[in-house]
């Protein structure tokens, strides 16, 4: 297969890269100009250097493609103005999904997000049959991948090309330029001197499963459709107990109510806007607070889907992150990491070397 990846320094991007090269795909990643890419540093790919908000920019690596996989919109509650998110998510989905169809690309796998199915108050788990409601009561990036969704489909059917719909719900896992909401689950607990858990939960995934999930969708999936690709569904409590024992770190202290959660999110919002350091937590993320973003991902299992436990997933994650610049020196110094944190952090180290060695010269 050869294959573009759009926003291919990203999350699902960077580990999209990676397990299509393991496939022995031919890939090429998109990024934009002036773009962070030591997460694709020593991998054998193809750089393209474009902005899906710049059509002009996209036809040298759009052509010759046999599948595109458009992973480029942010997935942020912060740092993001919503106009931005907005005409990212609408309008450079279309211009992505134009230069497709005018290479004569059959497929375009599009990464949409599991919240567009909604959440619910009480413990229900949802599927792609649910909708979320288009409100202004929803945060700007929900509303965008709303719009994303509704804009591409309409213009994949006027263009008469195939786009198929990847939903993934929280995926935490390593490569990542940036921290964004999916990870700073775990740096935010971390970093919490209160350890606060709160109502609710969510699907926690490793982004490795939800990039295999894309390249599956790639071969199987049904035109026009949503797939969830997620893992396991839980309450924040589980989540961050299990954060912490895989950490080293202190249990789960008091359970915040979500007047507490808003409250301490303002405060965070206004030590970023200080400090230029992104907040632990924001108010778009307090109004989620008691909410169940639980989700079935057995249509796509019924593909081949078969995504690992939460726990090992959040064990990479922690091997990963725990290395990085997104934890703390401070941070660092309380963590013990359990032997499955090591484990993971071995694992993966064979496996990139494994993939750096594969490399031409």
């Amino acid at each position: 297969m050869k294959a573009l990846v759009t926003g291919a320094n990203g999350l699902i991007g960077a580990n999209l890269v990676r397990e299509l090269v393991r496939g022995g795909h031919e890939v090429t990643g998109l990024v934009r100009p002036g773009a962070a890419l030591s997460v694709l540093e020593g991998l054998p790919l193809r750089l393209a250097v474009g902005d899906v908000l710049a059509p002009d920019s996209l036809a040298g690596a759009v052509a010759g493609q046999e599948v595109v996989f458009h992973t480029a919109v942010a997935f942020s509650y912060w740092g993001h103005a919503p106009d931005d998110l907005a005409t990212t998510a609408t309008d450079g989905s279309l211009n992505v999904l134009a230069a497709a169809a005018a290479a004569g690309v059959r497929r375009v796998v599009m990464t949409s997000s599991s919240v567009t199915l909604g959440a619910s108050y009480r413990p229900e788990v949802r599927d792609e049959d649910a909708r979320a409601e288009d409100d202004p009561g929803e945060s700007a990036y929900v509303l965008a991948k709303i719009a994303q969704e509704r804009a591409a489909r309409e213009a994949a059917e006027r263009l008469g090309i195939e786009v198929v719909f990847a939903c993934p719900t929280m995926s935490v896992g390593a490569f990542a330029n940036r921290l964004g909401p999916s990870n700073g689950v775990v740096t935010s607990y971390l970093a919490d001197p209160f350890r606060l858990t709160w109502a609710g939960g969510c699907n926690i995934a490793s982004v490795r499963d939800v990039a295999a999930g894309h390249v599956l969708l790639a071969r199987r999936g049904e035109p026009g459709a949503c797939y969830v690709l997620g893992g396991e569904n839980l309450t924040w409590r589980d989540i961050h107990s299990t954060v912490a024992r895989l950490a080293g770190a202190p249990p789960p202290a008091a359970q915040a109510s979500a007047v507490g959660c808003y409250a301490l999110a303002v405060a965070e919002e206004a030590r970023a806007r200080l400090t230029g350091r992104p907040p632990l937590a924001t108010r778009a993320q307090a109004r989620m607070v008691g909410r169940y973003y639980w989700y079935s991902h057995a249509r796509a299992a019924a593909l081949g889907y078969a995504p690992r436990p939460a726990r090992a997933a959040l064990a990479d994650a922690v091997a990963w992150l725990s290395a990085s610049s997104h934890v703390s020196r401070e941070t660092r110094a309380g963590m013990r990491l359990s032997r499955e944190v090591h484990a993971a952090r071995l694992a993966r180290q064979t496996e990139e070397r494994a993939l750096l060695q594969g490399a031409p010269a």
